[in-house]
């Protein structure tokens, strides 16, 4: 008997852009449509995540990206990986795209993040939102700066955002399948509907499990 397999779906785009507002979302419309979703993100919770995620005033170029890179790997094995063998969408808010963005915009050469990363699982899936870098900003700074990287104001924020548009290409470079969805003429229900239906139309592109 065959199931259908998972389905690993990578969320990314610059910060403030809503990626954990249309995660949530888009776990809802595609759970309404009867799949079974596991949304998650990056960095985690755990005592690793945090670290990668609240010392980035201790931690700086080579030594975060290894420690972010440390995270997903833990994160692939613990979480994303079990998910997809029963067969899961998985929804990761920031995966791989955000350390060829972040550790770029820390000094880190973008090879050694290729290298890095090389073994973490490929998406089937890589949605990267854009959208108007200043009201990006502006929500930011309404959620709060926990992060170095948030703290450089508008300059910042448009190289975080050329950055991403790089990333997309080079992402799309190397074989992975991209979307970008512009959020600015949409309401977030809207961009999450449309992801659903991108979402559900590749899925089903793809072989069952055995």
């Amino acid at each position: 008997m065959s199931m259908q397999r998972g389905f690993f779906v990578a969320i990314d785009g610059p910060s403030g852009i809503g990626k954990s507002t249309i995660t949530g979302l888009l776990a809802a419309q595609l759970t309404a449509r009867g799949s079974s979703v596991l949304a998650t993100k990056e960095p985690t919770a755990t005592p690793l995540g945090s670290l990668a995620r609240f010392g980035t005033d201790d931690y700086h170029g080579l030594t975060l990206a290894c420690l972010v890179a440390a995270d997903r790997y833990q994160h692939l094995e613990q979480e994303i990986r079990p998910a997809m063998q029963v067969g899961q969408i998985v929804l990761c808010d920031r995966y791989f795209a955000s350390s060829l963005v972040l550790q770029r915009l820390d000094g880190v050469p973008p090879e050694f993040v290729w290298q890095l990363n090389q073994h973490a699982d490929r998406p089937d899936l890589y949605i990267i939102l854009s959208g108007d870098a200043a009201s990006a900003r502006k929500r930011a700074d309404e959620r709060g700066l926990y992060s170095r990287f948030h703290r450089g104001g508008h300059v910042i924020s448009m190289a975080e955002a050329a950055l991403y548009v790089t990333a997309a290409a080079d992402l799309t470079e190397h074989g992975f399948e991209v979307l970008t969805h512009d959020i600015d003429a949409q309401t977030p229900g809207q961009v999450a509907e449309a992801l659903a239906a991108a979402v559900l139309a590749r899925r089903e592109t793809q072989p069952d499990a055995s």
